[in-house]
């Protein structure tokens, strides 16, 4: 499909009311948002490998996860590998019980491998899955078996948990759709109720999503758009990305008062060379950015709070004005 035909019916979804409902019917019905068991295991086993990088452990821990999204793998991964609680939380209600059931069910064969890849033993993992069994088909039993809390619709800015309360703050492609001036006040939030040795642990993709449908595009697509052009295209509604480069999702934790702990980049060497050689012509608005910093498709952070205490009183003056 050529990107600017799905452009134009996610725009128009966007726009009409029952928009969002209509799309999910649409994805169901193409099957585009079908079950994808090695996918989906092999992101939310990123997010355990980046904590075991930042030098914590799951056991125990208390998580919240930015954005649930269609299936739960993060948080059932999490509980498997010992997280005692799990709070994740959306803005669009993608997850049902069908979903959640698809899930449940598809790690069952999963668990090896999911054990050998966190260098946990197995019998610890299939227990927890037994005991997570739930003992009727409702969304509601098969999430408590999994001590999972799940927020819709939740604010990531505002989550009414204690300061310094959380081991975790995870997300696994989501930052990326999330308006400048909104990830600023949830990574501050993030940072008061993480507790001093806690970590933000995020994998996304800061690329022109575009590129997934039409392959003659690369992933720095997007960049040659102004702001009002890209309104159309992806600035707002169900497409809606950011466009914001790697340096300043960085920028955007340490001002939060985080210090970097990992900080790993993918290139899209496609784009690279098309901005290169000039056949991406790059808008002016992106100009400061190197080629590199435009043609990044992947980052990987994990981060830990500077200092807890000194920044609660911004934190809080920050959620007030938000």
């Amino acid at each position: 499909m050529n990107w600017k035909t799905k452009a134009h019916i996610l725009a128009i979804l966007s726009r009409l009311p029952g928009g969002r409902s209509l799309y999910h019917k649409l994805q169901s019905a193409l099957g585009t948002n079908r079950l994808n068991v090695d996918e989906g295991v092999a992101r939310a086993m990123e997010l355990v490998e980046l904590i075991y990088e930042g030098g914590r452990q799951l056991r125990g821990s208390a998580v919240v996860e930015v954005g649930t999204g269609w299936r739960p793998f993060v948080p059932f991964i999490f509980h498997l590998l010992g997280a005692d609680s799990i709070r994740t939380l959306d803005i669009n209600p993608w997850l049902n019980r069908d979903y959640a059931f698809e899930t449940f069910h598809a790690l069952e064969d999963q668990l090896e491998a999911i054990a050998a890849r966190a260098g946990v033993d197995e019998s610890f993992v299939r227990e927890r899955y037994i005991r997570a069994t739930p003992s009727d088909t409702s969304l509601e039993s098969l999430l408590r078996g999994f001590h999972v809390n799940y927020v819709y619709p939740g604010d990531a800015r505002a989550t009414g948990l204690k300061s310094g309360s959380i081991d975790f703050v995870v997300s696994s492609n989501v930052l990326e759709h999330v308006q400048p001036e909104i990830l600023s006040v949830i990574h501050i939030e993030s940072r008061r109720i993480l507790g001093a040795d806690g970590l933000a642990v995020h994998r996304f993709n800061p690329e022109d999503h575009y590129v997934g449908v039409d392959r003659s595009i690369t992933g720095a697509n997007f960049l040659q758009f102004s702001e009002r052009e890209w309104k159309w295209y992806g600035g707002t509604g169900l497409a809606y990305h950011n466009r914001l480069r790697c340096c300043e999702h960085r920028e955007l934790f340490e001002r939060a008062g985080f210090d970097m702990r990992v900080d790993r980049r993918r290139m899209d060497g496609k784009g690279l060379a098309a901005i290169k050689n000039g056949s991406l012509q790059v808008h002016a608005d992106f100009a400061r950015f190197s080629p590199e910093d435009l043609a990044t498709d992947y980052m990987w952070t994990v981060a830990m709070p500077r200092d807890t205490s000194a920044l609660d009183a911004v934190g809080a003056a920050t959620l007030k004005l938000a």
